[in-house]
């Protein structure tokens, strides 16, 4: 090959390879290179917001995370799970894997770790049962069904409109704080839902684990909003700054705008829940 098609082939390859990074500076997926001796090459936006740090902040440092040592001696395609504290997120799951990259010998030169959030799957999967609430009936007890059905005909014959609120409390599987603060911490969540229930609405448990609420004598949709806000900011505030890994995800339903049968409401709020811990979201309406 002439000296002249050497360098328009590492021309060419220099465009690729900036090209490709811009692709990955793109991705919600978390990117990076990593140095034999450890030391970050480069990282994608994501990896970088993740760690609360700019790029360059990042360049050149060894084992911005201290999970990536284990990822040096891993087998191959072995994946690494763990809870990371993402700043303002919180705290987060994170799985990272690694790619072997080589040279045109094809000896190692660097690793490709490529990292995803796990922490809306997680979530989703893992509602905390707050101890002391076992009396609480299922939805599909008899006299939870009756009394919803009650509350749905009445709303009708009024004019007026019954709200399902699904409400989900997570945490991670290893929270930073001993157990037994974790567990008063939790406590105080569920004791400020149970203290912003009127007489007449409704408290239940779903077969998931999450809570349902139902709310009656709503009798504007401006209300909706402003009933559901304070219950989460009420939430929010009995929510400690020391577990940032607690979270409470609402998703809402309303009769007779999402559908006036019991079941069918009960699944939209559901739905709509389940979207809230999947987006991130505080509160999702179906």
């Amino acid at each position: 090959m002439s000296e002249s098609s050497a360098m328009q082939a590492e021309y060419e390859n220099a465009v690729s390879n900036q090209q490709l990074m811009q692709l990955m500076d793109g991705l919600d997926e978390l990117v990076m290179m990593l140095r034999l001796d450890g030391t970050c090459a480069w990282c994608n936006r994501a990896f970088a917001e993740l760690l609360g740090k700019t790029r360059e902040d990042l360049l050149g440092k060894a084992y911005p995370l201290p999970q990536l040592r284990e990822l040096m001696v891993a087998e191959p395609q072995h994946a690494v799970e763990a809870w990371i504290d993402a700043g303002e997120k919180g705290m987060r799951l994170i799985r990272l894997s690694a790619i072997s990259g080589q040279d045109a010998e094809g000896c190692v030169e660097s690793l490709l770790i490529t990292g995803r959030d796990m922490t809306p799957l997680y979530r989703l999967q893992h509602p905390l049962h707050v101890t002391g609430n076992g009396e609480l009936l299922p939805v599909t007890a008899p006299q939870v069904s009756a009394r919803i059905e009650h509350a749905l005909q009445r709303a009708q014959r009024a004019e007026e409109y019954v709200v399902f609120l699904a409400l989900q409390i997570c945490g991670a599987a290893q929270p930073a704080v001993d157990e037994q603060g974790y567990g008063a911490s939790l406590e105080r969540v569920a004791a400020a839902l149970q203290q912003k229930i009127r007489q007449g609405d409704t408290l239940t448990r779903l077969d998931s684990g999450a809570y349902l609420l139902v709310l009656e004598q709503v009798d504007c949709p401006e209300a909706i909003a402003v009933v559901v806000d304070k219950l989460s900011v009420a939430l929010s505030e009995n929510q400690p700054a020391d577990l940032p890994a607690l979270a409470v995800n609402i998703g809402v339903a309303i009769s007779p705008d999402d559908g006036c049968e019991p079941l069918e409401l009960v699944d939209r709020a559901q739905q709509a829940m389940q979207r809230a811990i999947m987006t991130d979201e505080k509160i999702c309406y179906f």
